[in-house]
Parts: C-alpha cells; structure tokens; sequence
C-alpha cells in the first residue's frame, strides 16, 4: 500500500472538510436541526482491515448499517470512484422520521424509508462532490444512488479486497441524538494517484511520488 505524507493527509483533511461542511448544512436542513461536524479524520485502508474495524466499532446487538452508494466519474481524464454515506440502521431510521416529518417510530426499512434514504444520500453525497469538483475545477457526473441494509461483515463484499479505501470519517450530532455517520471513496491505485495529484496542486504541495515518476 502506497503511503502518503504528513503534509498530504493535511491536506485531504482539509479539503474533505470543505465539502464535508457543505454536506452539514445540507444534512441540517433535512432533518430541520443544527448539525455539529467533527473534523473529518481521513485515512486510506484496506477494504477487509475497515470491515472489521467497522464490526468491532458497532455496539452490541447492532449488526446493521445502512449503505447509499453512488458511482462518480470525472468529465474527460477518466477518474473514478464510489462515494459511500454509512449510518448505523438505527440513525438511519432516525433520519427518515425527521424526513419526513413523522413523529412515528420507524421500526424497519420499507420501500417508502429506502426512496427517501435514497433521497438523503443523494443530497448529501452530491453536495460533498459538488464542493469537491469546484475545488479542483472539474465535472462530476454521478449514478442513481443505492441503498442497502446489511451485516457490517458483509457491507463492503461487492468491492474488491485490492481496492485501497479512502476514508473521511466524520461524526454528526443532532440536538436530540448522536448520530455517527461515514464517507467512504473507493478507488482503485491509479485513481487515488490521481485525486492525490489535484489535491496537492489545489494547496501547492510537491508532486505526490507515484510508481511510474519516481
């Protein structure tokens, strides 16, 4: 696994917590409550390395979480990724009801709850993407977004294990609730290079050393 500098990992802090500010205040809006964001603590790991750790992280009797998942690709050089927004099944459940404006407790994900995670995800995931592609000068084009309720053990199953995870982990909290949630990019090597590369030309740092320009 590639490993990246102090000033690097500064950097994507700093730029996912630009956009993931952005993704707060639209979160807040949806759920009609102020949102307090965690800075945002960015890492690269390997996909089985964060489902255990995901797995170990849950509390106990809770072995869900909810998955929307969009697939991005940037206009003309070919980069890629999958952008993920987790909440445990509960808090996602808490999140429809707010939604929704439904003082009903929402007990499983029916075919309404999902449209409107769908929904959600949609909103928040493009307002980070957005504010990224801005950043670097670029057109996102994104897919319909996916939801999906299952074992954190098999969460990440449709990835392959060679994927390299990029990680923005970040915690919201409502007035009524602490809600933990996460962003997770999926990208293979070269596309990490490549967001590497417009990230270090964003904040001027040195060209990121890649196998093929060393």
């Amino acid at each position: 696994m590639r490993s990246f500098s102090e000033l690097e990992l500064d950097a994507l802090t700093e730029a996912f917590n630009l956009s993931l500010g952005e993704a707060a205040a639209t979160f807040s809006a949806i759920v009609r409550e102020e949102i307090d964001l965690s800075v945002p603590v960015v890492e690269f790991v390997a996909r089985d390395e964060l489902t255990r750790r995901m797995r170990d992280e849950q509390p106990p009797g809770s072995r869900h979480l909810c998955r929307i998942n969009q697939h991005f690709e940037t206009s003309g050089d070919g980069f890629r990724t999958d952008a993920m927004l987790l909440f445990p099944e509960a808090g996602s459940l808490e999140v429809v009801r707010r939604m929704l404006g439904d003082d009903t407790p929402v007990q499983h994900i029916t075919e309404l709850e999902q449209d409107a995670l769908a929904e959600v995800g949609n909103i928040i995931i493009n307002s980070c993407m957005s504010s990224l592609a801005d950043l670097f000068g670029t057109e996102m084009i994104g897919s319909l977004p996916r939801v999906q309720c299952v074992e954190v053990s098999h969460l990440l199953d449709d990835k392959s294990p060679d994927n390299l995870i990029l990680v923005a982990r970040i915690g919201m909290r409502m007035s009524a609730h602490n809600l933990s949630g996460f962003v997770l990019f999926l990208m293979d090597v070269p596309a990490i290079d490549h967001f590497m590369r417009r990230v270090c030309q964003v904040f001027n740092l040195p060209k990121p050393t890649t196998p093929e320009n060393r």
